[in-house]
């Protein structure tokens, strides 16, 4: 038994012997997991085979699927056989096999595929588009086949922004390609190739080229809730004003969580209304819950009627869901008029900080759904709602204290 890169050449110049040699081609294209295209040669023929060797109740078995004679038949038209009677193997019997078209596999596969299914914000789609169009010597990053793709692969694509001082740019694309890197791994069976990769965009910035990425200084404070109130009620889009405030009660993700809000997520549970998220909904891949105060519910209540699926369906512009892009000229008239100080981020940060402050055993990340936020006191956990008592005494205590603020007005 022996390897060689097999050619026309090579096979033709083989002695016959009665004694029958295997031979196992070491041409990558017929690489394949469990898999080898071997060529046997005895006294009077040189017969290829695919030799498929999985692993069965922890013990190796092998079994060989004859491809036909290689006097006789091409090398090339033999290697297409092997490949062919491969996929068969890999589509009926197992799930880790590679396939060889999985090598074609790129990186605008990935983005969008993580778009039809996540169906994200159209300012991020918007954003990713840009990124897979961007040129990278002769092609496009989008071109970029993951196989191929390592960390200096990435480093490449962000070099250009690197060096024109633009990090957050050169990082959010480095997210990008992280996340939907991630999602296919996990979800996308045509690109399972990838799961047994390590993700080449998961390096840190600050090793790389010295920069950390640093929160906003933008920020909301309670006592500037009046002033956030009275900035909104000058917006003559009702639409508008409604969403940015759900932000401020809720602390949710604006645009992938708020602006997705499906009626029947609304559900009431011991005479609670609960905005039930179930998992994938959306970046944490596990179920949340979240209770809606009244006034919460006063909001979501005038929008019944607009959708039968969406609670707040945005019915007057050309995209179906609140963006980033249908908000900006909102955000700048309020600039202008009223000078505001802060943007979207800041209503969750506000959210957060302002429930941590009013009690140093509240944990607000609860409510947003944030890791590393557990309680293990069962009397926090009721039925499928988790932290059920103390996510409600929560939230009462912090619309509580915007209404303070608002009769302070």
């Amino acid at each position: 038994m022996s390897g060689i890169k097999l050619t026309a050449q090579k096979i033709e110049k083989l002695p016959f012997s009665s004694k029958r040699t295997l031979y196992i081609d070491k041409h990558p294209t017929t690489k394949f997991q469990n898999c080898d295209f071997v060529l046997i040669v005895g006294a009077r023929s040189k017969m290829a085979y695919l030799r498929h060797r999985p692993i069965i109740n922890g013990s190796r078995k092998t079994s060989m699927i004859k491809l036909g004679n290689a006097s006789v038949i091409g090398l090339s038209e033999l290697r297409e056989i092997y490949t062919e009677e491969v996929t068969k193997i890999i589509r009926n019997e197992s799930n880790y096999l590679i396939e060889k078209d999985q090598r074609d596999i790129t990186l605008k596969d990935l983005v969008d595929f993580y778009i039809l299914r996540k169906n994200p914000s159209d300012y991020e789609q918007k954003q990713m588009n840009s990124l897979i169009n961007q040129k990278l010597d002769r092609i496009l990053v989008g071109q970029l086949k993951c196989k191929d793709l390592d960390t200096f692969a990435v480093k490449d694509v962000l070099q250009k922004d690197v060096d024109k001082g633009s990090m957050y740019v050169a990082n959010q694309k480095r997210e990008f390609i992280q996340r939907v890197w991630n999602y296919s791994s996990r979800e996308n069976r045509e690109a399972r190739v990838i799961s047994t990769m390590s993700n080449p965009a998961s390096f840190s910035m600050v090793d790389w080229v010295g920069w950390k990425k640093e929160p906003s200084e933008k920020k909301l404070d309670v006592s500037d809730y009046p002033k956030f109130f009275e900035a909104l009620e000058s917006l003559p889009r009702t639409d508008f004003q409604d969403f940015l405030k759900m932000a401020l009660f809720t602390g949710q993700h604006p645009y992938s969580e708020i602006a997705k809000m499906r009626w029947e997520q609304i559900q009431e549970i011991e005479g609670q209304t609960w905005w039930i998220m179930e998992k994938g909904f959306h970046k944490v891949d596990k179920p949340h819950q979240f209770p809606l105060h009244n006034m919460a519910l006063d909001i979501i209540n005038k929008y019944k009627g607009n959708d039968d699926v969406f609670v707040f369906k945005n019915i007057h512009d050309k995209s179906d869901f609140y963006t980033k892009d249908n908000l900006k000229n909102a955000m700048r008239r309020l600039k202008k008029t009223h000078n505001i100080d802060w943007d979207m981020r800041c209503l969750r940060a506000s959210f957060v900080t302002s429930i941590t402050n009013l009690d140093h055993t509240y944990r607000a990340g609860i409510l947003c759904n944030q890791a590393g936020q557990n309680i293990t006191e069962k009397n926090y956990v009721r039925g499928n709602i988790t932290y059920f008592d103390f996510k409600i005494e929560m939230i009462n205590a912090y619309m509580e204290l915007i209404q303070d603020k608002l009769n302070e007005k």
